[in-house]
């Protein structure tokens, strides 16, 4: 009996998981393999779900906590891929903010499972945030938020070091360097998922290379800390519709993304991801940005003229939910009147995630 090839994704808000799952899906699925895909969020509204069937790959998603807190739900995920797709590569993406993977997933589906997985977990790692991270053991984010980016990282069987593109060639050789003294030890693929020919070597590398049956052994972890993290962030999502009455419907939504990006910096909320979902009804696009984006040039010339378009906002940031929610709302207003459009707000939340309770936990 053939395993089921199961590649869980981990690593940090904003690292660049959901682009680099979907490239090498859709690589797969171009080279007939049967492929599918699990998303993961403590909301209900995913960007990332969207963004996946937009692309027409076999999906389920797991909201409302992370794998960890809803096994049950992540192994029906599993099966309704295996029996409605045929599915016998999974990409699962784990919550953001999510760790000790190897202890609450891993391991229960190795030990619940004998011989039906073959599991890899791939933790990504935007480059930009992991340097300073490395140089000074803090980073952009409060202490108990980089006890769990550090933590995602020694658990990983696989870093996959991201958006390589970013850096220049000096950049990268520092870089290189330090990552290498860090974690020496670790299997380290430094990537561009926006390039072909750097994806299809993950790919190799997680479905052709890696093999490791056993439990793995987990890095002890203070809950206590990893709940203190995940509440200092605030999570937010939102959909809203925009109609404009000169077809700029386009135009005025990415006024309103640049407008929340803007207060956010000014302000110095630390951006775990800000993700927004655009969708005209025929194309849906996605626009995302994290702690360390500098400055996006999205082409908006040669944009269809359209008098109505919906927008999913997902929104993951080191400040309340209540002053997330006001900045959102108050750039909603500008925009309205900057940008001559009714905004009309639909199934907003709010909230901060609740203290991790795992399923299971089996340690290695």
């Amino acid at each position: 009996m053939n395993k089921l090839k199961l590649c869980l994704v981990g690593g940090f808000l904003g690292s660049g998981k959901t682009t680099a799952i979907a490239e090498a899906a859709k690589y797969l699925a171009n080279a007939k393999k049967s492929v599918g895909v699990i998303t993961n969020d403590q909301g209900i509204q995913q960007v990332d779900s969207l963004f996946i069937k937009s692309h027409n790959i076999p999906s389920e998603e797991v909201s409302g906590g992370c794998f960890c807190c809803n096994y049950e739900d992540l192994e029906e995920s599993i099966q309704n891929l295996i029996v409605r797709d045929s599915s016998d590569i999974i990409f699962a993406e784990s919550v953001g903010s999510c760790t000790d993977l190897a202890a609450t997933v891993i391991n229960p589906l190795l030990s619940f499972n004998t011989d039906k997985y073959e599991i890899v977990l791939s933790v990504f790692a935007d480059i930009r945030l992991l340097i300073p991270f490395l140089k000074n053991e803090r980073g952009i984010f409060y202490d108990n938020i980089n006890y769990i980016y550090k933590k995602q990282l020694e658990e990983a069987d696989i870093i996959i070091v991201n958006k390589i593109d970013l850096l220049n060639e000096e950049q990268l050789a520092l870089a290189k360097e330090l990552i290498a003294t860090k974690y020496g030890n670790k299997i380290i693929h430094y990537q561009n998922s926006l390039s072909k020919e750097s994806v299809i070597e993950w790919i190799q590398l997680i479905t052709d290379n890696f093999h490791d049956p056993s439990l793995r052994t987990t890095p002890e972890i203070d809950y206590d800390i990893y709940g203190a993290g995940e509440a200092e962030l605030a999570w937010l999502d939102e959909e809203i519709g925009i109609v404009t009455k000169d077809k700029s419907a386009i135009a005025a939504a990415y006024r309103l993304i640049n407008t929340i990006y803007n207060k956010l910096k000014e302000l110095s909320y630390p951006i775990g991801h800000l993700k927004f979902l655009l969708d005209d009804g025929k194309e849906k696009r996605k626009i995302s940005y994290n702690a360390i984006t500098i400055n996006r040039n999205d082409n908006i010339n040669n944009q269809p003229e359209i008098d109505r378009i919906i927008v999913l906002i997902n929104a993951r940031v080191q400040v309340s939910p209540h002053s997330l929610q006001k900045i959102i709302a108050d750039a909603i207003i500008e925009t309205e009147i900057s940008a001559h459009c009714k905004i009309i707000e639909n199934n907003i939340s709010a909230f901060k995630p609740g203290y991790p309770n795992p399923t299971h936990r089996i340690v290695g």
